[in-house]
């Protein structure tokens, strides 16, 4: 039995929703503008004093590698600027004393 490619054509239209699943969802969720919602303790907070109190102790490098974890635990944008700026001052300190 041969199928007309115009009845091919409709067919597939008909029946794809059926037979594979959409792709515009994961592409809705791709350009997302709002951060995901997560739950659980805000680390970033602790991660931030302790590196303070290191570098606030000439202890750069354990103050460089709080200020990383802090980072990655960081929920909002206004936070993540203090990190980076903290930071970025004790990556100049480092390397100006090597």
């Amino acid at each position: 039995m041969k199928i007309l490619p115009s009845v091919f054509l409709v067919l597939t239209m008909v029946m794809s929703p059926f037979i594979a699943p959409s792709a515009a969802p994961a592409a809705e969720n791709a350009y997302r503008t709002e951060p995901p919602v997560i739950d659980g303790p805000n680390i970033s907070e602790e991660f931030l004093e302790q590196a303070r109190e290191y570098r606030a102790k000439g202890r750069y490098e354990l103050a460089r590698q709080s200020y990383a974890q802090a980072l990655s635990t960081c929920r909002s944008n206004e936070e993540m600027a203090v990190i980076r700026h903290e930071m970025g001052g004790v990556e100049l300190l480092l390397r100006t004393m090597r």
